[in-house]
């Protein structure tokens, strides 16, 4: 007896015919160990933690720090790397690498080489574009650090979120 294809089989094989395949994978890079596997509980503990990855840069680099549901860092993505006093950061990066990672929330943080403490205005406005990306994602940003050799500023600490 003859049966005929089935037309949605036949119908997908028709359409996706010809067209590329794309994986995509995270790849673990070894070239960076967190101090301690502690929860972060302030910007203080994210910015314990984060300073050592920040010394000696001498250009601004915009981090995003993964973390799991018990707040406990478990990964670190560089989003961009700048010049002396700025850099781009796009979000389509930032949540890409969240997702991958599998993280139920992120940290943002980025250094100024300048060692001056103070969030510009670009810095405000990414940061609101990255919360409000986060809530379409269902990956929520804690704070955004920005770090220099002498301290640090919490975004969140001062209601600029």
């Amino acid at each position: 007896m003859l049966r005929q294809p089935d037309t949605h089989v036949a119908y997908r094989d028709a359409l996706f015919s010809g067209v590329p395949l794309y994986t995509t994978r995270l790849v673990r890079e070894r070239t960076f160990t967190f101090p301690t596997r502690d929860q972060v509980r302030s910007p203080a503990d994210a910015a314990a933690v984060l300073a050592e990855y920040f010394s000696d840069r001498d250009r601004e680099e915009f981090v995003v720090a993964f973390l799991d549901t018990a707040n406990t860092l478990t990964g670190l993505h560089v989003a961009s790397v700048g010049g002396l006093a700025a850099s781009i950061v796009e979000p389509r990066q930032v949540f890409k690498a969240a997702v991958l990672a599998n993280a139920a929330a992120v940290l943002l943080a980025h250094n100024h080489p300048s060692g001056n403490p103070e969030p510009s205005r670009e810095d405000v406005a990414v940061t609101r574009q990255l919360v409000e990306a986060g809530k379409v994602m269902g990956i929520p940003v804690h704070d955004h650090l920005i770090l220099t050799d002498h301290g640090h500023t919490s975004l969140a600490g001062r209601g600029l979120m």
